[in-house]
């Protein structure tokens, strides 16, 4: 992603903003449609177009879990961790959906063949569907048993990648 497309981006929506650093996260999760994840060539074309400094803008980029420095699979599939969710069974539902895609169950990771990606995410805002978890920070599914993540993971492999990654 260049500066050039990222000013084209944020250009229209500067003044919706009181503090002009405020424009690093929209610029940040722009760049990222691109790949699903940021290069350090991403994160300075972000700081050309926002006339911030590489190191403030990695500090943004480092802090939201939902900004991706590495390379991610073509799904991303967080599984909310927190206590409702825990309760209802999540350790479980994170163990499978690893053991199942063969990545280490207690952190997640992403598989061989770049596929998937699953993380721990600390909340969905979905408690009353617990256990739940997102894909791509879009899709929020629950309350979810081991065969429908199954079932889900069958999907996932039919469709086709997504032209942009909006995470």
């Amino acid at each position: 992603m260049t500066a050039d497309q990222i000013r084209a981006h944020i250009d229209p929506i500067r003044d919706q903003f009181a503090e002009q650093r405020s424009l690093v996260l929209p610029a940040l999760k722009f760049a990222q449609t691109e790949k699903g994840y940021l290069t350090p060539d991403d994160l300075a074309a972000v700081g050309d177009a926002t006339g911030l400094t590489q190191a403030y803008v990695e500090s943004v980029a480092t802090f939201y879990d939902r900004l991706y420095l590495s390379k991610t699979g073509r799904w991303v599939i967080s599984v909310c961790i927190t206590l409702p969710c825990m309760l209802r069974g999540s350790d479980e539902l994170m163990e499978h959906l690893c053991t199942s895609l063969g990545i280490d169950g207690h952190h997640g990771g992403t598989t061989g063949d770049g596929m998937f990606t699953v993380q721990p995410a600390q909340c969905l805002g979905a408690c009353d569907r617990a256990p739940c978890l997102q894909v791509n920070a879009d899709d929020t599914a629950g309350p979810l048993s081991n065969a429908d993540v199954d079932g889900l993971l069958n999907d996932l492999r039919a469709m086709a990648a997504p032209g942009e990654y909006h995470r």
